[in-house]
């Protein structure tokens, strides 16, 4: 089911042939060693020499998918060094806040040191500076450019179905593991700046770290009674999540439990670009109308 629904939901916006994963032509061999850069490279239809971490970005992000026989790296903060030599890549795609970790890249190949985060809270206009950015280093200035240009209509599209919501509280979450804390996301990263764009109200008003995440416990929910809360379905580690809240009184006191508004999409990084910016945009659109606002 939750394939079937990732499938509607792509087909449901006219993607650029390069977010479709159809090579356009030819690239430097490049590598990417975190999941934002990997997504941005993916979505412009780039076929990577390696990554790090696949299965990683395969829970995490997921969309665009990995295309079969791309080689994994391991972990980003020690990637196999050894074997990307013998790779001999032409470009390296690697977070700043690792230069000073990975300097020894700089020894195998080129290496593009690209922030992860928005240094200035703007996380949508900063996914379409990397993205422009990747672009340009990788020969895809044109996909690049293409699939920034789907961001607006994409943000405006989903606010025509959600005028029924406007100005109402919404709680993006992540379920932990134990039952007792949650991620949630605040107005500086990319989630929150998709529920600002959609006219919708963050529930969420606490701090948040540079990625605009936070972790919280399940008993800040008593605060935000009048919520709905979306969560992040990330298959066996969120049922397991669910079936202790399920046995938990505070919980199963919830306003929004009692109510059913507590409503699961699709995983959806939340450090994301454009691509995961338009997926997000596009789920809260499919799952929200013709479901009564609260608050």
């Amino acid at each position: 089911m939750r394939l079937r629904r990732r499938t509607m939901l792509a087909a449901a916006w006219p993607w650029p042939a390069s977010a479709q994963g159809q090579i356009q032509g030819p690239a430097p061999r490049v590598v990417s060693l975190d999941l934002l850069l990997t997504e941005c490279l993916l979505s412009l239809g780039v076929v990577p020499a390696a990554l790090a971490n696949i299965p990683l970005y395969q829970r995490l992000v997921a969309q665009p998918p990995v295309p079969p026989g791309v080689p994994d790296l391991g972990p980003p903060q020690e990637p196999h060094l050894e074997f990307l030599q013998a790779l001999q890549p032409e470009l390296i795609l690697a977070p700043s806040w690792q230069a000073p970790a990975l300097e020894r890249l700089e020894r195998i190949a080129r290496v593009a040191w690209l922030p992860a985060f928005a240094p200035d809270g703007q996380p949508l206009e900063h996914a379409e500076a990397l993205l422009t950015r990747i672009g340009a280093l990788t020969g895809r200035e044109a996909e690049a450019r293409a699939q920034a240009a789907l961001l607006p209509p994409a943000l405006a599209a989903a606010a025509a179905q959600l005028t029924d919501w406007a100005g109402r509280p919404v709680l993006a979450a992540r379920f932990l593991e134990d039952g007792r804390h949650m991620a949630v996301f605040g107005a500086n990263g990319m989630i929150g700046a998709v529920l600002q764009r959609l006219g919708l109200r963050n529930a969420w008003t606490g701090r948040s770290n540079a990625a605009g995440v936070a972790s919280t416990g399940i008993e800040s929910l008593a605060g935000m009674a009048d919520a709905t809360i979306v969560h992040f379905d990330r298959g066996a580690e969120t049922a397991r999540a669910l079936a202790r809240l399920r046995d938990s009184p505070f919980w199963q006191a919830l306003p929004a439990v009692r109510e059913g508004r507590v409503l699961a999409m699709p995983v959806i990084y939340p450090s994301g670009g454009v691509f995961s910016a338009i997926r997000f945009a596009a789920q809260l659109a499919a799952l929200l109308p013709g479901r009564a606002p609260h608050g």
